[in-house]
């Protein structure tokens, strides 16, 4: 459009003097000391012009000879800043792909060029990490000092390679510190987040790991499943820690319905039970055995039972009996039920109910539970027999497999 208009004016001018030429004419007269020249006023219009034309061509000419050195740096310097970013480009290539030896060559050869500019900073980082894959620690720490010399705001790379590197070494004190002045630039950062749930994972801080592990759940930056397996041990170190009943209250309070009734069922029973809350921890199987049918349930049930009142014990004893309806062929409820039985001294109430435990499923405590209730009963032969009975399923458990299957 910009040619168009200038070649309309270009010829609106040619018009314009071509109509003035026609109305004005005459002489020019020009003194030169003594002499004086006539020129016609159309002769020396049509010289002026070219006379300007052939000057501006000159000068022109003069400043592109005068300007060939400075053209010439200026082509260096983008030809270099061009090698510069291949060589950055390559360099990040070559450690996506693991050829870290070759990416820290190429980061050296950007940090070499003078007219690297801002790749410098990119290159100081991919030769630091480079380096550190391969396990080069003196050349990790030349980069590292150089990225130092860099504002803080462009530090955090270098915090975050420091405290990963700390972590893999358990210097525990040097990541901690590094994880810190990562956090005062980018607390947020996932990659940050992870070496901070790996430092409390490591140190046995279950609160913050369960912070750790919600924040990256939030974040999308790992699965539900990863995220349980912290949540349950972060938990189950929270449990381990409890030493009274307000304790357990707290700490139950936090861990989801899904654990309690599924992981951590049974590790509650027994924190009840090592914490003499046995009616606690008789109601807490009482309320989730039906619902999960988990048999590691039944040891901390049988006990607690024995410290119960003799009222509560029986209570205890018809609920066992209520669950062997729904299951009369579970081998260790059976067991169980004979054991409360000889706590309460019904020997034959006991005897029946470890006979039926056995006859569904041969145990070694089964065994030794049954002599104890012929002791009891007054039949020492049959409690004997008994124990000849548990040597052998001892010995059956300690057979090789391949003589087993003889």
């Amino acid at each position: 459009m910009k040619t168009v208009v200038w070649i309309v004016i270009l010829f609106a001018a040619a018009v314009g003097l071509a109509l003035v030429s026609g109305i004005y004419t005459g002489n020019v007269y020009v003194v030169l000391g003594q002499t004086m020249l006539r020129v016609n006023l159309h002769a020396f219009i049509l010289g002026l012009i070219i006379a300007v034309v052939v000057l501006y061509l000159l000068v022109g000419l003069l400043a592109g000879v005068l300007n060939v050195p400075g053209r010439m740096r200026r082509f260096n310097t983008a030809r270099k800043g061009r090698q510069a970013a291949v060589a950055l480009n390559s360099a990040g290539l070559s450690y996506f792909e693991g050829r870290f030896e070759k990416a820290e060559t190429e980061a050296a050869k950007v940090l070499a060029n003078k007219e690297a500019g801002d790749n410098r900073t990119l290159a100081l980082m991919l030769g630091a990490h480079a380096a550190d894959q391969m396990d080069n620690l003196a050349l990790r720490d030349r980069y590292l000092e150089d990225i130092e010399l860099l504002p803080k705001k462009q530090q955090l790379s270098r915090f975050l390679l420091l405290a990963e590197s700390a972590l893999g070494r358990r210097d525990y004190p040097v990541a901690e510190n590094n994880l810190l002045a990562a956090a005062q630039i980018n607390p947020n950062l996932t990659r940050l987040v992870r070496l901070q749930l790996r430092y409390a994972f490591d140190k046995g801080n279950a609160l913050e790991v369960l912070d750790k592990s919600a924040k990256l759940v939030k974040a999308g930056a790992i699965n539900d499943f990863e995220a349980e397996q912290y949540q349950v041990w972060a938990y189950r170190r929270l449990l381990a820690t409890v030493s009274d009943a307000a304790g357990l209250k707290a700490c139950l309070k936090r861990i989801p319905d899904s654990l309690k009734s599924g992981e951590l069922c049974v590790e509650i029973a027994e924190k009840y039970a090592r914490l003499g809350l046995y009616g606690q921890a008789v109601k807490w199987v009482n309320q989730y055995y039906p619902q999960t049918q988990q048999l590691e349930l039944l040891e901390p049930f049988i006990a607690s039972v024995r410290y119960l009142s003799d009222r509560e014990q029986q209570k205890a004893i018809d609920t066992a009996e209520g669950w062997l309806k729904t299951t009369p062929d579970n081998a260790q409820l059976l067991m169980y039920l004979g054991r409360l039985a000889y706590d309460e001294k019904l020997w034959g109430k006991a005897q029946g109910y470890l006979e039926a435990s056995l006859a569904v499923q041969p145990s070694l405590t089964a065994h030794l539970s049954l002599a104890r209730v012929f002791d009891e009963a007054g039949q020492p032969q049959k409690a004997e027999a008994q124990r000849k009975l548990a040597l052998e399923a001892v010995d059956e458990e300690d057979m090789p497999a391949e003589h087993k299957a003889v």
